[in-house]
């Protein structure tokens, strides 16, 4: 174990651009698979519960805490999510007709997939809120 007052290896936060290297594979992964399962609908007769929403905002909550804490950066806490976002508005309004990212009101998936926006913000919004407390805490030790 090194000397508690001065810091060791272990201690040393990564460099940018090895933060970046990190942050921005984990949002090209999860990003695309994320949205891809964001429609998930589990139908119950005149009910449906949205698991694929559930599942993919607790995914990109977990990559983005990743990030964030293994690199000690609130900046990478957030990268994810916003590549997820780019993602989402790519397949959502940059071809007519989406299939991977319907936003309409009228219909259980369209209106997933306008819900998706939302939950990628509160995604990206606790990432970043859990990852500054635990590096505050952690310097507070």
């Amino acid at each position: 174990m090194g000397n508690p007052e001065t810091p060791g290896r272990a201690d040393e936060r990564p460099g940018t651009a090895s933060s970046a290297v990190t942050a921005v594979p984990t949002g090209l992964v999860v990003g695309p698979v994320a949205t891809a399962m964001h429609g998930g609908i589990w139908y119950l007769g005149g009910w449906w519960f949205p698991w694929g929403l559930v599942f993919s905002g607790m995914l990109l909550l977990c990559a983005g805490v990743w990030c964030g804490t293994s690199t000690r950066r609130v900046w990478a806490a957030a990268v994810p999510g916003l590549l997820t976002y780019l993602v989402a508005w790519a397949g959502a309004y940059l071809r007519q007709g989406s299939a991977l990212v319907a936003t309409t009101w009228t219909a259980p998936v369209g209106v997933v997939g306008i819900l998706w926006f939302v939950v990628v913000f509160l995604a990206v919004m606790a990432a970043v809120i859990v990852t500054g407390r635990w590096l505050v805490r952690r310097r507070t030790r």
